[in-house]
């Protein structure tokens, strides 16, 4: 757990690539004095004898709603501009559709592999939503009835195949085929699927009354697709174990031990906390949340469902709190990669997958990009590549915490700074020697932690310095 206090253990994470030789050895006396110095004085302090690989999977997003902008007017995400923003941040997978939508997309089977083909949308049927006892009017804001000329999921799958990546496809458990389900996953190469989203609410309850419904079915689709593609992974949809109602409990009562590799969780920030006005007080309820509330969660969860990993299906920040798109905000998501990445290293990747939710609110086309999509790129650097996960402690420096990343001799370091005062880091030092290359710092900061006036920039220093309320990667 991260804990901004003078003395922290946050992680340090590592990308593929041995480590560096090793340099000629000095007097047994003098090497002792100088580890027993360093290890008294302030700095960040690097361990890798215990370095475990990184797990990519928590670095994903929701690919929903990307296709069109206000207005329902169609929009290009296979432009070169969209296809290079997404491919900034790294993302290991993209998820499809995301959330109520995926209870009303449909797929055409067979059609083309390449941009366009016969469907429209998210070929969302009239009959099927009537059928639930709603209007196609009316559900996900009318998109059903627009004409987009071209078909959502053909473009999703032409996106992946651009920026060299998976998919997550969540079936349509409700009014969808297996069929369909087949050929999502075909198309989309994925890599997960999701069995529904939010089953366990009431307006799903025509389909699936209960968990003993939901499981039925969905055994028998979760055997199917085993069958024929043994790599999937399943993940099942819990009702969120923080919630105490009947129908809740009562459904993750009745789907514990079912078929799946990883059941749903979400994870945002208004089921964590209510922000405020005050930086002081949002520092301690991240703090909260990172050291109680979401351990807490995952005990829960654990004793739930034994036999699944998790899956974060949606986390990220509701809009409208006096948080979002502040640099706080991006110190909010950096902490969020921290906690994810320490959590897994001490629980053997107990977290399968996270999704942030969503690229479109990122990016909405009408020129203004989120300040979260810059803290986004920031965290997203360090899974660029295959890596390994190591230990970091960081002495005498409070309000610091940091990942960081090694590949081909190459070291990033992921360091956010929540205080208001600029920090010095007097020494890095790796497995007892000090680092004496020069460092690469790309920061992200604001005056304040409530301002959306976000910079960045870029500096080459001897050594660290971090601005007040930043987010930095460090690289030598």
């Amino acid at each position: 757990m991260i804990s901004f206090v003078a003395s922290l253990t946050p992680l340090l994470w590592l990308a593929s690539g041995c480590a560096s030789g090793q340099s000629a050895q000095k007097p047994a006396t003098d090497a002792a004095s100088a580890a027993l110095s360093l290890a008294e004085g302030p700095g960040v302090y690097i361990t890798t004898s215990q370095a475990v690989p990184v797990h990519r999977d928590v670095h994903a997003a929701c690919a929903v709603d990307i296709f069109f902008g206000k207005g329902m007017t169609p929009r290009d995400v296979l432009a070169d501009s969209y296809v290079g923003f997404v491919q900034s941040m790294n993302f290991y997978s993209l998820q499809y559709s995301g959330g109520s939508t995926a209870d009303h997309d449909h797929v055409i089977v067979g059609d083309t592999r390449i941009t366009g083909g016969r469907g429209d949308g998210y070929n969302i049927n009239a009959d099927d939503v009537k059928a639930r006892g709603e209007d196609i009017r009316t559900i996900l804001d009318g998109v059903g009835t627009v004409r987009f000329n071209k078909d959502f999921f053909n473009e999703y799958c032409a996106l992946l195949r651009r920026l060299g990546i998976r998919g997550d496809v969540i079936a349509n458990v409700q009014s969808g085929t297996l069929e369909e389900l087949m050929w999502k996953i075909e198309q989309a190469r994925a890599r997960r699927v999701i069995f529904g989203m939010e089953q366990n609410l009431a307006s799903n309850a025509k389909v699936f009354p209960d968990g003993k419904a939901y499981r039925q079915k969905i055994e028998e689709w979760i055997s199917a697709v085993k069958r024929r593609y043994p790599e999937v992974i399943c993940v099942i949809d819990a009702a969120p174990v923080f919630v105490a109602k009947p129908r809740a409990v009562e459904w993750n009562r009745q789907i514990s031990g079912m078929a799946g590799d990883e059941a749903r969780l979400y994870m945002w920030d208004k089921d964590l906390t209510i922000w405020s006005d005050d930086w002081t007080a949002n520092q301690k309820a991240m703090d909260q949340i990172f050291s109680t509330t979401l351990p807490g969660w995952l005990q829960t969860f654990a004793q739930q469902f034994p036999d699944k990993k998790v899956a974060v299906c949606q986390w990220g920040l509701k809009p409208k709190t006096p948080l979002y798109n502040t640099m706080g905000a991006c110190i909010y998501i950096a902490r969020f990669y921290q906690f994810l990445l320490d959590y897994n290293k001490r629980n053997n990747n107990r977290i399968g997958y996270a999704c942030y939710m969503s690229l479109k609110s990122l990016n909405r086309g009408d020129g203004v990009v989120l300040n979260h999509a810059a803290a986004l790129q920031q965290c997203g650097k360090l899974f660029e590549r295959e890596g390994q996960l190591a230990d970091l402690r960081v002495n005498g420096l409070a309000g610091i915490s940091g990942t960081a990343v090694i590949c081909d001799q190459q070291v990033m370091l992921l360091l956010v700074n929540v205080t208001g005062s600029e920090v010095q880091v007097p020494v890095v030092v790796r497995d007892g020697k000090p680092v004496t290359e020069t460092f690469e710092v790309q920061s992200l900061f604001a005056a304040s932690a409530l301002s959306q006036q976000v910079q960045q920039q870029n500096r080459r220093q001897e050594r660290i310095s971090l601005p007040p309320y930043s987010v930095n990667v460090v690289s030598y």
